[in-house]
């Protein structure tokens, strides 16, 4: 017999009717599962930090599918928790972004797209992981994402998004309106880039922005990963000031970079490679920003360096029927 649990984040239904919308989607899961003989168990997240370790209790517990019912943060803590176990993961949008449930082709009404997962089938995907000093640590710490691992002005925008209320209360628009503030007010921090092709060939290079994507689309920005893949897409922006940087972000944005070999050599924009691996460190000439930051799938990590690469572990995701 199958055993599914259901995580849900309890800040994203806090309001009547989240809760309201909830009770339906638990009361969905629970009668479609249990009519075909499923256990179905439902929980709250405790807080972002305890959901990877609530959700490897739930695998040594004998579950061996979880639902996430929450955004695209809630789904990368308790992937920490299952990645390379064996178990099943479906995901039911509720938050802000909802990047995952995007390339899954999912509805973005939560209710819709948990009725569609009742009769999804999982598939294995890659995993992205990557390596970096934890704020507070002095070691590092490897995380797995399903999204995005980079460093540069996405990741200070995600550390502002996740600051007070504002990515609730403003939804997307919050993300555009702090990355204006960003590029208006803060400098463009650079640092060294060392990217592994897939190729065999390592090439070292000085950056403004670079982000190792794991899937095809990120809202309307289409970087062309693939979770099917043996590598990474890695799009990244070459050491710059705020107006090429302003440009490229737009260029890519509006997915009008040049194919490979194209355009003029040493130009200011986006680049794309295909990648095993990547490390990010701060410049040798110690002008590199003690505020470089780092992120995953929208979670910030860390500071300073970081290190990507392919997961040897994978996880059976669950598709919505086609």
């Amino acid at each position: 017999m199958r055993r599914i649990f259901v995580f849900y984040n309890p800040i994203l239904v806090a309001s009547r009717g989240r809760r309201a919308l909830f009770a339906r989607i638990e009361e969905m899961l629970r009668n479609g599962h249990e009519a075909e003989g499923r256990e179905v168990r439902v929980a709250p997240t405790f807080s972002a930090t305890s959901a990877g370790a609530q959700a490897a209790e739930a695998v040594e517990a004998g579950y061996d599918t979880v639902l996430v019912c929450g955004g695209d943060g809630t789904v990368f803590q308790v992937l920490q928790g299952i990645a390379g176990r064996g178990v099943s993961l479906g995901v039911i949008p509720l938050g802000t972004g909802n990047v995952i449930a995007q390339n899954l082709d999912l509805p973005r009404n939560p209710l819709r797209a948990a009725q569609m997962l009742l009769h999804g089938q999982p598939r294995q995907i890659r995993l992205g992981k990557l390596k970096v000093a934890a704020v507070g640590h002095a070691r590092s710490k490897s995380w797995f994402f399903l999204i995005a691992a980079g460093m540069g002005m996405h990741a200070a925008l995600m550390n502002l998004s996740q600051m007070g209320n504002g990515k609730r209360i403003g939804g997307r628009a919050a993300y555009f309106a702090g990355g204006a503030r960003l590029l208006l007010k803060e400098p463009v921090e650079e640092f060294l880039l060392e990217m592994t092709r897939t190729t065999g060939e390592t090439l070292t290079v000085e950056a403004a922005e670079a982000i190792a994507v794991a899937l095809p689309a990120i809202n309307v920005w289409q970087p062309g990963g693939d979770w099917f893949g043996d590598s990474l897409r890695l799009a990244w922006i070459p050491r710059c000031g705020r107006v090429d940087f302003f440009r490229s972000v737009m260029a890519a944005l509006m997915n009008q970079v040049p194919a490979p070999g194209n355009g003029r050599p040493g130009e200011k924009r986006p680049y794309y490679e295909d990648i095993v691996r990547m490390v990010c460190r701060p410049l040798p000439d110690g002008k590199g920003q003690p505020r470089l930051l780092v992120e995953a799938d929208g979670e910030v990590l860390g500071t300073r360096q970081l290190e990507v690469t392919v997961a040897e572990e994978r996880i059976s995701l669950v598709f919505p029927p086609k």
